[in-house]
């Protein structure tokens, strides 16, 4: 009964690592076509190099290369995990640089990688 509950938990823990990712990704992507297109509602205002374009470049890159690992987390490949943990871990020294620009969300964000790391790193 207990290794029942135990592959429950860690299959929970993925999946909420999964959907996290899910989330990120397409924010990501639509944040950054948003970007590239040069929205109004996106200032370029505060961007310490290059231009608004190049940052909404990295977005959609970023955005596609975490719903890669959503979809090795939710389809259950064996490096899955090593994938998740390696993003959760760039993304959270990522938003502590940018905790003085947006320090709620960048709290937030650190908040959700340390549960995703503590998930897919706790269970084997």
């Amino acid at each position: 009964m207990e290794s029942s509950a135990s592959a429950a938990r860690q299959s929970g823990w993925v999946t909420f690592a999964g959907i996290m990712f899910l989330v990120a990704g397409f924010a990501n992507v639509i944040w950054g076509i948003g970007a590239i297109a040069d929205k109004s509602y996106l200032s370029g205002e505060g961007l310490l190099f290059a231009s608004l374009g190049f940052w909404g470049w990295v977005a959609v890159l970023w955005g596609a290369l975490v719903l890669f690992g959503a979809y090795l987390l939710l389809t259950g490949s064996p490096s899955g995990r090593e994938v998740g943990i390696i993003l959760a871990v760039v993304s959270a020294i990522f938003w502590f640089i940018a905790l003085p620009v947006l320090p709620i969300f960048g709290l937030t964000a650190i908040l959700i990688d340390a549960l995703i790391i503590f998930g897919l790193s706790s269970s084997t």
